[in-house]
């Protein structure tokens, strides 16, 4: 009599549990997120630094507010190295092969891109959030120091409402294309797509604005660029972006929902 050995099927917590360890025991992952803040970092500095050659005004010129948000770009470069994380980390295993063995585990094939889906968007958000405060200490440091601005006047701006809702709203843009660096990885079963996928939509945001108006308010609110500026406060009221915050919440949500179940409908139709 022959018996057949199968691989013994592992829940969706077990799951999450093993993605995670995966991402903290390997150097890449670390050694990327530290270099996703340390780029930012470097940016923000680098462009409030470059303020009196880019918009031909002196730093002791500038607004305070000016400088501050011009450091805030600089989690915009934390989230390209952040997507090239989620890409490898999602993407890795359908180039060597290893993802046969997981899918053979699984009871459900969903778990899998659950698992990774939230594992990137923990990292992401810490690392962004963290970018977000350093660039603004920066940006502070920098306004007080180089730029001449008042302590009290650069503090009230920094802990400001609006400079608040731009730099924590800033920080959703590493976590959404983060996750649909994930969901193109696994789609499209390559490292190459998962990179690809949040660029062609930051693409399109830029391809879009070049449109009539008509057309570009249409278009751009419901691509995930559009509705991060709606959160965090850039779009402005009457512009092509602008739908409110509420909206704005909405597309992204269904654009990760969306993105979740094609990845999922991707990754049941792979074959052994």
């Amino acid at each position: 009599m022959s018996t057949t050995t199968r691989a013994p099927k592992t829940s969706a917590p077990r799951w999450i549990s093993a993605e995670w360890a995966k991402f903290r025991d390997l150097r890449r992952p670390r050694r990327l997120l530290i270099t996703a803040l340390v780029l930012g970092v470097g940016t923000a500095v680098l462009l409030i630094l470059t303020i009196p050659a880019t918009r031909g005004t002196a730093l002791t010129d500038t607004g305070t507010e000016d400088v501050l948000s011009a450091g805030v770009l600089g989690v915009d470069a934390a989230a390209a190295v952040l997507v090239v994380l989620a890409a490898w980390f999602a993407g890795a295993e359908f180039r060597t092969g290893a993802i046969t063995e997981a899918l053979l585990r699984t009871r459900g094939r969903g778990h899998i891109v659950t698992a990774k889906t939230l594992v990137i968007a923990v990292a992401s958000a810490v690392t962004a959030v963290v970018t977000a405060v350093a660039v603004t200490l920066c940006g502070i440091v920098l306004a007080g120091t180089v730029a001449g601005a008042d302590g009290k006047e650069v503090l009230e701006v920094a802990f400001g409402p609006d400079h608040l809702r731009l730099a924590l709203g800033g920080a959703l843009l590493p976590v959404i294309f983060s996750v649909l660096a994930v969901f193109g990885a696994v789609a499209f079963r390559s490292v190459a797509g998962g990179v690809l996928t949040p660029l062609a939509l930051l693409s399109g945001s830029m391809v879009a604005g070049w449109l009539p108006d008509g057309p570009a308010s249409l278009i751009r609110p419901l691509l995930p660029l559009g509705a991060v500026h709606n959160v965090s406060g850039i779009a402005e009221a009457g512009g092509t972006e602008y739908v409110g915050v509420l909206p704005a919440l909405l597309v992204l949500i269904v654009w990760v929902v969306g993105g979740a179940m094609l990845a999922t409908w991707r990754l049941r139709r792979q074959d052994f």
